[in-house]
């Protein structure tokens, strides 16, 4: 199983949470898709994912348009932001 990294210990159980699930299936995600895979609210979910992606977390290859999920996966080295990463969610 993955670890996570030592620089995102102090983010929130939720950001923890989406990063695991994303390192676990990298691809298309949306607030709505994880509340319906992790349980919680929209909100809970859209502001872990906006959180990961500002801090360099995650990488946004593909920005979410409308009703649809953006595409997502880790940041091999965590917590360093890469030109991806300033795509709004």
């Amino acid at each position: 199983m993955k670890r996570l990294p030592v620089s995102l210990h102090s983010s929130s159980a939720s950001e923890k949470l989406v990063w695991l699930h994303i390192y676990s299936n990298p691809g298309e995600h949306s607030a709505r898709s994880l509340a319906a895979d992790l349980g919680g609210s929209f909100s809970t979910w859209a502001n872990a994912l906006s959180g990961l992606a500002r801090a360099g977390f995650i990488i946004i290859e593909k920005a979410p348009v409308g009703i649809h999920g953006g595409q997502y996966r880790v940041q091999p080295q965590a917590g360093r932001p890469t030109p991806e990463t300033h795509l709004s969610i």
